[in-house]
């Protein structure tokens, strides 16, 4: 969901990709989400086979509040911490996420 928020429409194809996971597992969420009223299926007027995703009222609202809960989780732990345990933690996560990046760009599916 947060993933469809963020790019506000998208296809179970384009989710699939990003996570690196079938289409099917993506296919069986994106239906018990749709089922709980979190997200919208919508048929491109050209092409029928497509389906964008898009977030309802509902799905938005639990995004953002999920997300202010975990603000505020992640802002009350830090606080047993000091600005330099703090920069090197977030200069550790930074190293990691363009480790996984760049391994991703760099893995045998990527290959032409």
């Amino acid at each position: 969901m947060q993933h469809i928020h963020q790019k506000k429409t998208c296809t179970s194809t384009q989710i699939a990709k990003h996570f690196s996971v079938g289409k099917s597992a993506v296919t069986a969420l994106v239906t018990r989400l749709f089922d709980k009223g979190f997200i919208e299926r919508i048929r491109d007027k050209e092409d029928r086979r497509i389906v964008y995703l898009t977030l309802t009222e509902a799905g938005t609202e639990l995004v953002e509040q999920t997300e202010k809960e975990l603000y505020q989780v992640i802002r009350e732990k830090l606080g047993h911490f000091n600005n330099s345990e703090i920069e090197g933690y977030i200069k550790a996560l930074e190293k990691l996420a363009s480790l996984m990046s760049n391994n991703k760009e760099h893995s045998p599916k990527n290959k032409p």
